[in-house]
């Protein structure tokens, strides 16, 4: 005997829902809003982004305000929507919701409620008197518990639908019962009414379903040697041994048949009870079980189930309580009593047409179809992953270019801050140059301070000054060497036509101090035909010029001129 896993595809029969329990269900007004025809479960974190005041929201929500929340919404209800459904029916209870992978957010059969189905199928399959779930599996405890050797893998499915179910009941009118359908009263809080006609609305509820058609995929692994190993090591009794281990050691084609013998079983018994107790509609539930039952093959090759919500009090303990459904007692209880047992049927409206919930086909996979499955359902988690990822990809990238612009906005504001630091150490040095009169070296020095902060103003203001004291020392200089280039012709010349004392006198003074000048015999003539050809008046002041005379040509000279003068 061996452990082995097999590859299985489940398709819906009939509407499917694996409930996410009551904690998940969507409340209207709150969780979700019903408008032209759709459902609208909202995203307060869509809400958020899409910038919905969020103050006023909750106050909505606290007041299950749905005509206030869709003028709030206004035209952003699909970008705001976290799932958005065609409604089926107006209801005032909440939506039964499919349960979801965390990760993935994608409806999921969890390997447990499956389980949960195969184990009623099994508990009429193995036991033969009256006795208890832990009589005839095993107790977890002591490991015997027979389900730990058949695992079940969860199965994703790939949409869901909103289906409305209505409350197939029975009533009684004096001492015979008759079927009909649940309603509520004129109070919206009495549930009890029931009657022959058959609404879509009052008592009724919203069913988040996969729908007939689609398809998932799984395993069930059937671990024949595990259990081989506890039966010869185990101290502890297991019952029907035998039967447990025909079951593991069997192909899964065993497991099938022994599902579609309960499930053919309850539904000969369903069948039989609607047509006993018919109602409005009821017919179609009929005709729906002769169609299940004529899906159950004679064979293993695949098996029928029922399974989840809707499962109902005979399908969930295993069917072996009765041999048909309308012998089954009354109440004797406080709350129920009076009542025939086990009345009520859940039902749902699909495709025009009254079904009985969650039926399923499983079929075991070939070794091609189950790769060609492994391989979509990686490429579907990889997209699915690619689209959860896409935006936190470019928050992260985001995050990482603000990071970058702000280290280069810190590496320019320190590069911008040295700069300033040495443009003001340059602009010193200027300084120091301009005082210094070195104006040439306090340019060079600004310019490269400009290259540095070609914005500040003090290095122009600095600049301008040298500029203006090197264009005044220049004057100064070509002025100097004007004069100094005046002063190299012969004396003759540059005393000519001179018509006052001082002038001669100074004029001549100035041309001694120039280079390679000095007064001799041919000067001498030349200054004293000037002074000769000077007015009276100006004759007379040259005597106020003789110490200045004196200096220059000296007292010999000096004392000759002023006697040629006189005669």
């Amino acid at each position: 005997m061996e452990d082995v896993k097999y590859p299985i595809e489940l398709e819906v029969i009939t509407p499917l829902c694996v409930g996410a329990g009551n904690d998940n269900e969507w409340t209207r007004g709150i969780d979700y809003v019903q408008k032209d025809g759709k459902v609208y479960v909202l995203d307060i974190q869509k809400a958020v982004a899409n910038g919905v005041n969020i103050d006023r929201l909750s106050n909505l929500f606290l007041k299950s305000d749905e005509q206030g929340i869709c003028s709030l919404l206004g035209g952003r209800l699909n970008e705001i929507a976290k799932y958005i459904f065609n409604a089926p029916q107006i209801t005032i209870n909440p939506i039964k919701t499919f349960l979801r992978t965390q990760l993935f957010d994608k409806p999921i059969v969890a390997g447990s409620s499956l389980k949960g189905s195969i184990r009623s199928a099994l508990f009429n399959y193995l036991r033969t008197n009256e006795e208890t779930n832990d009589e005839v599996f095993g107790r977890m405890k002591d490991g015997t518990d027979f389900m730990r050797f058949i695992r079940i893998a969860d199965i994703e499915m790939p949409s869901t639908e909103l289906v409305n179910s209505k409350i197939f009941n029975l009533r009684k009118e004096g001492s015979t019962w008759y079927g009909g359908w649940k309603h509520g009263g004129t109070d919206r809080n009495d549930n009890s009414h029931t009657d022959l006609n058959y609404m879509p609305t009052g008592f009724n509820t919203l069913y988040e379903c996969v729908v007939p058609g689609k398809k998932g995929y799984g395993s069930i692994s059937l671990a024949g040697k595990a259990f081989a190993v506890l039966a010869e090591n185990t101290s502890a009794e297991i019952s029907y041994p035998e039967k447990k281990e025909g079951l593991l050691a069997g192909d899964i084609s065993h497991l099938f048949m022994i599902i579609n013998d309960v499930t053919r079983e309850y539904l000969r018994k369903e069948r039989d009870f609607f047509q006993k107790y018919p109602a409005e509609r009821s017919d179609e539930l009929e005709r729906n079980i002769d169609f299940l039952l004529s899906l159950i093959p004679t064979d293993g090759s695949y098996c029928i189930l029922k399974m989840s919500a809707g499962v109902g009090f005979h399908a969930i303990t295993g069917d072996w309580q009765y041999d048909d459904y309308d012998d089954t007692d009354i109440w004797k209880d406080k709350r129920n009593f009076g009542k025939k047992r086990y009345k009520s049927r859940k039902t749902v409206e699909y495709d025009r047409h009254l079904q009985l919930m969650g039926f399923v086909k499983l079929r075991r996979l070939s070794d091609e179809e189950a790769c060609h499955q492994q391989q979509r359902l990686l490429q579907e988690h990889h997209d699915i992953a690619e689209r959860i990822l896409a935006p936190l990809r470019a928050i992260e990238a985001a995050k990482q270019r603000e990071a970058k612009e702000e280290q280069l906005r810190m590496q320019a504001k320190a590069e911008e801050e040295r700069k300033q630091k040495e443009c003001q150490t340059l602009i010193r040095q200027a300084e120091n140059y301009y005082n210094d009169g070195l104006w040439e070296r306090g340019i060079a020095i600004l310019n490269e301070a400009a290259s540095l902060c070609p914005d500040a103003q003090e290095h122009i203001q600095w600049k301008e000054k040298c500029l203006i004291a090197k264009s005044a020392e220049e004057f100064r200089q070509s002025e100097q060497n004007a004069a100094l280039q005046k002063f190299n012709q012969p004396l003759s010349e540059i005393i000519k036509g001179k018509t006052s004392a001082g002038n001669l006198v100074g004029t001549t003074v100035k041309w001694l101090k120039g280079e390679g000048n000095s007064f001799g015999e041919t000067e001498y003539k030349a200054l004293l035909a000037e002074a000769q050809q000077l007015p009276p008046k100006e004759k007379k002041k040259l005597n106020s010029k003789r110490s200045e005379i004196v200096k220059a040509i000296g007292e010999e000279l000096t004392e000759k001129l002023f006697s040629e003068l006189v005669h």
